[in-house]
């Protein structure tokens, strides 16, 4: 038996958001400033155009992640290739797609 892909099936792979093609980064020190990480971005030719940064509400320190946000999915492609892995205050940080299929 076969199984074929309906033609409205929606391919394997990285999916665009209602606002863009979001990445997902990880191990991002708590210490860190929102211009820091959207520096991490700015400094290899990324250019976001959001970045939503979730902090503890008793110490104000970032959670450890953030969803960065970009316009096409070429940026996105370009701030995982060049990002993923990268130094950042002691820590390496993960850079990936947030939504996939």
């Amino acid at each position: 038996m076969s199984y074929e892909r309906s033609p409205h099936e929606t391919p394997k792979g990285p999916q665009r958001s209602a606002e863009g093609w979001v990445v997902f980064v990880t191990s991002i020190s708590p210490h860190s400033h929102e211009e820091d990480v959207e520096d991490i971005f700015l400094d290899e030719g990324c250019n976001p155009t959001k970045l939503i940064l979730d902090r503890d509400r008793k110490t104000g320190m970032l959670l450890g992640y953030a969803l960065i946000e970009f316009e096409s999915k070429e940026d996105a492609e370009h701030a995982i290739k060049e990002c993923n892995g990268k130094e950042h205050l002691g820590s390496e940080i993960q850079v990936n797609w947030a939504f996939t299929k």
